[in-house]
Formats: C-alpha cells, sequence, structure tokens
C-alpha cells in the first residue's frame, strides 16, 4: 500500500498539470492495491483521468468512479443553485465554502470529487432553511445539535448547513476568529445576499480547516492537493503578508509554511525530489491519513496534544475522560443533561451499555490503539 501512495502522487501530480503519465510505469502499477488507496483520499476520479491520459485502458470500475464523480459535480450544482436562489429569494446571507469553488480551479470537470456541499448562511433563518429542505425532498440527518445541519437526499445529494465556521471543540481561537467573519466577506457579483471571502481568507480557511483535521485524525492527500491547485491558480496574486498574519493569529503559521512548501515538492513535478527527513514524515501522514483521518491517528494525536507523551498516567487520564467527560462534551452530545447537570450520571450508565452492546469493536479498537502506544 505504501507504493500505492506513493503511484497515487504520481498520478496526481500528472493530472493536475497536464502531463500524461508515461504508459509503461502506470502498465507496471498494481491497479488493486491504487484503487483502494485512490477510493480513501477521495481521488478515484482524478486518478482515472490520469490512467487514461497515459493511455492505458479503463477498467469498468474506473470509468464508473470518473463517470460518477462528474454526474455528481453537474447534479450539485444544480441542486445548489436551487438552494441558493431561495436563499437570495428570502433575504437569507450566505456563503458557499471550500469544495464549491476548489472543484473549478482543477484541469477537468469532476476531478475534484465532491462528497457533500458546505454552505454558511444566517443563524437567524436555520428553521427557515430546514423547513425548504425537508420541502425539497431532504431527510434531516441532523439539526441543532453542532455548528451545521446536515441534509441527504437520494440519489447523491448531502448539504452541510453551517451557522458558524468551526465547532466549539476545535477550540476558542479558531472560534473567536471567524465570530465576525460576516464583516469580512465580499458581495458576490450579482446577489444580493451571496457573499465570498478574499482570496487571502479562503486560503486561511483552507489552511484552519486542514489543520484541525491534520492535528485531530489526520487528512489525506487531496487537502495537500488541494492546496497546491489553490496556489497555482493564486498563488502569485495572495497578499502572503496578510496570509501569514492571519495564520500567525490561528497559531498555524509555521504549519502554514511547511503544508505550502510541501505540496509544492510533492505536486510541482511528477519526479518527486528529494525530501528532508522531516517531510518524508509529513508526506506519508497524510498518504496514511485517507481523506478524513483515521481513528487510531486521533486517538494517538488526542493522547500526545492534551498529556504530553503516552506514559501509563496519561494513557489512564485518557480512558478517564473518555468514561467521564468535561462538561462541555454534553452540549452537543445530549444538550439536556448540559442544561440539567443531574442527568449526567444518566448518560454515563447510557454510554456504557451503548459501548459494551453497539459500540463493542470501535471500543476494543480504541483500547487496543490506546495500550499499544509508545511513548
Amino acid at each position: 500500500m505504501k507504493q500505492a501512495a506513493y503511484n497515487l502522487r504520481y498520478l496526481a501530480a500528472c493530472a493536475v498539470n497536464g502531463i500524461a503519465p508515461e504508459k509503461e510505469i502506470v502498465e507496471a502499477m498494481d491497479m488493486a492495491a491504487l484503487y483502494k488507496m485512490s477510493r480513501s483520499h477521495s481521488l478515484s476520479a482524478l486518478t482515472a483521468a490520469a490512467i487514461s491520459a497515459a493511455g492505458v485502458e479503463l477498467s469498468a470500475k474506473w470509468q464508473s468512479a470518473r463517470d460518477m464523480s462528474l454526474r455528481k459535480s453537474i447534479l450539485f450544482d444544480t441542486e445548489r443553485a436551487k438552494l441558493l436562489d431561495f436563499m437570495e429569494q428570502s433575504g437569507i446571507w450566505y456563503l458557499p465554502l471550500k469544495g464549491v469553488f476548489l472543484k473549478d480551479m482543477y484541469p477537468q470537470l469532476g476531478m475534484r470529487e465532491m462528497a457533500d456541499n458546505d454552505i454558511l448562511f444566517d443563524p437567524g433563518y436555520r428553521a427557515q432553511v430546514a423547513e425548504f429542505m425537508k420541502q425539497s425532498g431532504y431527510r434531516v440527518d441532523s439539526y441543532g445539535k453542532t455548528h451545521h445541519d446536515t441534509y441527504f437526499k437520494d440519489p447523491v445529494f448531502n448539504f452541510e448547513m453551517h451557522v458558524s465556521m468551526f465547532s466549539d471543540s476545535a477550540g476558542p481561537v479558531f472560534v473567536g476568529y471567524y465570530e465576525d467573519i460576516k464583516n469580512r466577506l465580499i458581495p458576490i457579483e450579482g446577489k444580493k445576499f451571496g457573499y465570498r471571502m478574499s482570496d487571502e481568507e479562503f486560503y486561511i480557511h483552507m489552511t484552519a480547516h486542514e489543520y484541525v483535521h491534520y492535528s485531530n485524525g489526520g487528512t489525506g492527500l487531496r487537502s495537500l492537493l488541494d492546496r497546491y491547485v489553490y496556489l497555482s491558480a493564486k498563488g502569485n496574486t495572495l497578499d502572503m503578508a496578510a496570509v501569514e498574519a492571519g495564520c500567525r493569529a490561528l497559531g498555524i503559521g509555521e504549519f502554514e509554511q511547511d503544508a505550502r512548501a510541501l505540496c509544492y515538492k510533492v505536486f510541482g513535478n511528477p519526479q518527486l525530489p528529494e525530501l528532508e527527513e522531516n517531510e518524508t514524515e509529513m508526506l506519508e501522514y497524510y498518504m496514511f491519513s485517507t481523506t478524513y483521518g483515521t481513528v487510531p491517528q486521533s486517538i494517538q494525536n488526542r493522547i500526545r496534544r492534551d498529556y504530553g507523551r503516552a506514559s501509563k498516567s496519561a494513557k489512564l487520564r485518557y480512558v478517564m475522560r473518555r468514561v467521564f467527560p468535561k462538561a462541555e462534551f454534553y452540549k452537543s452530545y445530549c444538550p439536556v443533561a448540559y442544561k440539567y447537570k443531574i442527568l449526567i450520571p444518566a448518560v454515563w450508565f447510557y454510554r456504557l451499555v451503548r459501548a459494551l452492546f453497539v459500540r463493542r469493536g470501535r471500543i476494543k479498537q480504541e483500547i487496543d490503539v490506546v495500550s499499544r502506544m509508545e511513548k
């Protein structure tokens, strides 16, 4: 799988730079391992495009991945337009986020896969948006529990409607930086209530969002590739002093610099240059985190972040915190218990029973990860 990850990097570098991969190199790849790796990083459509550009015939599953991504992109655009039109007519300000813009910066339509649509909007209209989504055939997966509400509709639609940029779990620095984001937005030309971020603020948010995932469960190669694609499109015009100031304010200045330097080295040329040891470690962290990170990586990062190292006492404290969470945990998990603290022991009992009978496999995995961690 390590070789498959490096093959994926090679094909991604070719694809985003409009370079046809060498046919002999592609034909020598383990396609089964490559497909599995590309799926785990949400890069199967892009990889299929690179394989095709090399003159290698696509198998049915590769062609399906490419067709599905193209179809989803077109369908999402149509469905998102209906939602934004409703918000325009209703006087609800809105801000499309992340992939809505990034997908159009890739060389081909459908090359960047879309799992969902993220939109920030006026929180005062949360109920009205929910009603519109339900009337439009969406089922409500989550409402009022976190900083975003989630809606699904067959065959492929998934919308995350944000009332704030970050949840409380991201930390007060991230939440505080974006509290007044509406005042820093730029009106979208031709729209009364549509907004966008400046190029610098978009890049800062990209970095902040990536860092939150990177420092928790990890994040995959697509995040690093998005950075390269965005910088390739905007890099010469970005006010880097403003970018660096924003990242410093968020405490992610060093991460931004390291990720920026790495993305150019990793995707700037199909031929991977020699990397420093720390750069190789960072690249392989991306490679084996998958798109949305992994549970073991999340556990290890949390222990090291909260307790410094994986000593026996640190592991014990981690386990106790998982069994008896801080009060803030209940704010989203069980708002009633958060409001009436006397109910918290009942939530402890519920979680214990659920762990024993419903989430036994996940709990066993967590115990194994904690026990095997080295200092």
